[in-house]
């Protein structure tokens, strides 16, 4: 069913969700509220929706151009020429897909459905770029009627003004390329012969409120600025649908592109392959917490994942804005490896190996390269934080995936990229930038865009990350029997870890100096970047705590999340340095709910839920996409200033969730599990985790006290209960979308659970697939009643009629099978 999605505060969203979260979910708005569409994407490019629904720009990132946009449908009546109206809409937002419903002021419901062709890609090839745009046309009314359809598109996009055209009469399709550049070539077809076309410079041609007749069919041959235009004349009888589909492609050559355009598959197909994509992925790592929120926010994230994943000419990677950048970026990179190591591991693991495999001299991971040639930058640092950071993202993928040859494969560069932190490190042991420039060439950290701002010299932020990773390489050089690497960079850790703690704390508060800049002075201002020494290890238990409670007091926070600056600091202002001084860097939120997991799961649940929940709060006063990632927001309005979907925030709130709430833990290299249960919550759930070369699932209760579930045999003696095999899927069907069920089976029974995520007391039927053989001893608890119960004993046949159980509000039902 649909619902009204609440805020933290129990206002009303303006968009409106469905499910649970943890299999589906979609966003339906109307066509009103919105300020911009979706960003889709696929390996070998982007679309970028309006907020009407039609394509702002088509991005092909093989030659990192946006090649065609604008792109839209209008609609005339077919008899007397007239533009016809729309009333008012929905727009419907799935992982995958953007949908919009409307009705045209003559009685016929449209329906525009727009994705990208994304199949399953291989190691080295993908689908090629392609997006589909299909307009479905019903007569509701008791006549026929007639219409006139305009597909318009612009041709040049943003490229050069050498733009040739043709029409290619056979394929319906316009042909265009850049005389400089024959990589540029792209297509605006019709997958339906249409009724005439025409190619002209006059733009006002695919929005003029009276349509005159058939398009001349003719060619504009001078100019630039060419827009292609196809008519279809539709007649639908009362009652009768029909539809039309464009097709925006791009290729290497003008050979290419119409061989893409030759083997295109259908609408149907290319959709029903796409929509299985997402489906196969977003069934991974699902996480499943009482705050339907929270679970959208990790489905959704993994689906920004899959927009953003490109196959580029020097492999897989992602850009840092999404059709409006070439450059991946090393921090980013290694970032979203962290989530993606549970959902794609195969992407992380070639991300990764471009900058393990193209270090500096120095062993410096460079800043960023450009996806097209691989030349890359790296502002003349002599340290960066890119260098610990993607040493620390080579040893999380090991440890998610036990893949030895990458291991072994990394670990020369890995250890290469540790003696350049050694070989930084100052008289007093701390690691050293020693940039005086500002901006790009004078902060040695994630907020490196800051206009003159210079945060160079002993950050805290570079060495606590530079100790994580000195510690992650002793613990590589370990695993591959190499001793004396071990000991030597496990020495240097804890030395640096006891510089950190002696130079970099100041006396006065406790607390950790922001830096010792490279004039001497040292800076006590207290930002976001407090959250590293917690993250990565460097402070102890007190101090870490200390750093969470004053990172959580009122001016560093908002409805949607963190500030980057506290609201009463010197340095404040609401979009200074982008937001980077006192804006809300959304990321940064995930960052501190991670950290603050174990010392206030409390403040870790509503940092998870007010950051997701406030892309779909407003969308169009809020400049968002349901669903969908911005960046930065206004400290004070809380407005979306920056991209509108940012690749490297999505990993990172999977991995918060996963790492944070759900508590596993692969910092020591073999695995831990200790869920953090909220005070609000009494369960949480993950289910089908990609690790080691398998799915492994998990589920957390208060039964009265926290007892884990878990078919993986984690490092640990005490505190779960050992199951072989998640069989919720051949087991169970939940017949309430608002409740998640999961099944665990042994050899002498089964686990049983349905958590409810609805502010309401809700039936929950379960069905079973399948018999269970023998008979059981059954005891159950539930939340209503708050105690195990001893059911007694019954015959696995009379589960073939299912459960009636009911759930209270955001409760569950746990039922131990225990076989006799």
């Amino acid at each position: 069913m649909w619902g009204i999605s609440y805020d933290a505060m129990g206002d009303v969203v303006i968009s409106r969700v469905r499910g649970a979260g943890d299999r589906f979910s979609t966003y339906e708005i109307d066509d009103d509220q919105l300020a911009v569409g979706s960003t889709l994407g696929a390996p070998k490019g982007v679309t970028v929706l309006k907020a009407n629904g039609a394509i702002e720009t088509f991005y092909a990132s093989d030659v990192g151009e946006r090649l065609i946009g604008p792109m839209q449908v209008r609609f005339w009546d077919g008899e007397s020429g007239t533009a016809v109206g729309a009333l008012p809409g929905k727009v419907v937002i799935h992982p995958d897909r953007q949908e919009h419903l409307y009705e045209l002021d003559n009685g016929v419901l449209v329906t525009e459905r727009v994705f990208m062709r994304s199949g399953v890609p291989s190691r080295t090839s993908a689908d090629p770029a392609m997006t589909y745009y299909r307009v479905e046309l019903e007569n509701t009314t008791a006549h026929p009627l007639a219409l006139a359809v305009l597909g318009a598109a612009n041709l040049r996009g943003s490229t050069g003004a050498d733009v040739r055209v043709r029409y290619d009469e056979g394929r319906s399709a316009f042909l265009a390329v850049n005389r400089s550049n024959p990589a540029t070539a792209r297509a605006f077809a019709s997958m339906r012969a249409p009724s005439s076309w025409e190619l002209t410079h006059d733009h006002g041609k695919a929005s003029r409120a009276r349509f005159a007749g058939p398009l001349a069919e003719t060619i504009a041959r001078r100019g630039s600025e060419f827009v292609a235009l196809f008519e279809h004349r539709i007649r639908l009888r009362p009652g009768a649908r029909t539809e039309i589909t464009f097709v925006l492609a791009a290729a290497e050559s003008m050979a290419s592109l119409r061989r893409v355009l030759d083997a295109a598959p259908s609408f149907e197909e290319a959709e029903a392959r796409t929509r299985a994509r997402y489906e196969e992925i977003l069934s991974r790592a699902m996480v499943m917490t009482p705050d339907a929120a929270v679970n959208r926010g990790v489905l959704w994230a993994k689906a920004n994942m899959l927009r953003t994943m490109l196959l580029a000419p020097t492999g897989w990677c992602f850009v840092n804005d999404p059709a409006r950048s070439n450059n991946s970026v090393g921090r980013d990179t290694a970032w979203f490896a962290f989530g993606a190591d549970y959902v794609l591991p195969d992407f992380a693991r070639e991300s990764l190996l471009w900058y393990a495999e193209h270090l500096e001299r120095s062993g410096e991971v460079v800043e960023y390269y450009d996806i097209r040639t691989g030349k890359a930058e790296d502002y003349g640092l002599n340290i960066n934080d890119n260098t610990p950071l993607l040493i620390l993202a080579l040893w999380h993928h090991y440890n998610a995936t036990g893949d030895e040859a990458f291991l072994a494969r990394v670990y020369r560069g890995a250890v290469r990229a540790a003696r350049a932190i050694l070989a930084a490190r100052n008289r007093a042991g701390l690691v050293w930038c020693s940039a005086d420039g500002t901006a790009d060439w004078g902060i040695a950290g994630w907020r490196n865009v800051i206009e003159g701002y210079r945060l160079s010299g002993a950050t805290t932020e570079l060495n606590s990350e530079c100790y994580a990773a000195l510690r992650a390489v002793a613990e590589m050089a370990t695993r591959l029997g190499k001793r004396r690497d071990a000991q030597r960079y496990a020495e240097a850790a804890s030395t640096l870890r006891e510089a950190i703690n002696r130079e970099l704390t100041d006396p006065e508060t406790g607390l950790y100096y922001l830096n010792i800049g490279v004039d001497g002075f040292k800076h006590t201002n207290v930002t976001c970047d407090l959250v590293f020494p917690v993250m990565f290890g460097v402070a102890d238990e007190e101090r870490a705590a200390r750093i969470v409670s004053r990172l959580s007091v009122e001016n560093f926070w908002t409805q949607a999340g963190m500030r980057t600056v506290p609201r009463g600091d010197l340095e404040y202002g609401p979009t200074h340095g982008f937001g980077l001084l006192g804006g809300v860097w959304v990321g940064v939120t995930f960052w501190f709910a991670f950290a603050a997991a174990r010392f206030n799961p409390d403040f870790m649940a509503s940092a998870l839920h007010d950051s997701f929940v406030h892309y779909s709060r407003d969308p169009r006063r809020n400049n968002t996409v349901p669903g969908q990632f911005s960046e930065w927001l206004h400290g004070e309005t809380l407005v979306n200033q920056g991209m509108m979907l940012s690749p490297w925030f999505p990993p990172r709130y999977l991995w918060a969730a996963i790492e944070g709430a759900a508590g596993l833990d692969l910092s020591g290299g073999e695995p831990t599990c200790t869920p953090r249960l909220a005070p609000q919550w009494r369960w949480l759930g993950v289910r089908r985790l990609r690790f080691r070369g398998a799915y492994v699932s998990w589920f957390a209760v208060r039964a009265p006290e926290v007892t884990t579930y878990a078919t993986f045999r984690f490092a640990q003696e005490h505190g779960y209960e050992a199951y072989d095999r998640d069989v919720t899927d051949e087991l169970l069907e939940t017949l309430n979308d608002e409740v998640v069920a999961i099944a665990f089976e042994r050899a002498d029974g089964y686990a049983i659970f349905a958590g409810n995520t609805s502010g309401r007391t809700v039936a929950a039927p379960l069905r079973f697939k399948r018999r269970l053989p023998g008979r059981y001893r059954v005891r159950t608890y539930a939340t209503g009643r708050g105690e195990w119960v001893e059911q007694g004993e019954t015959d696995g046949r009379a589960f073939a009629r299912g459960m009636a159980l009911q759930l209270d509000r955001r409760g569950f039902t746990l039922v131990e099978l225990h076989a006799l």
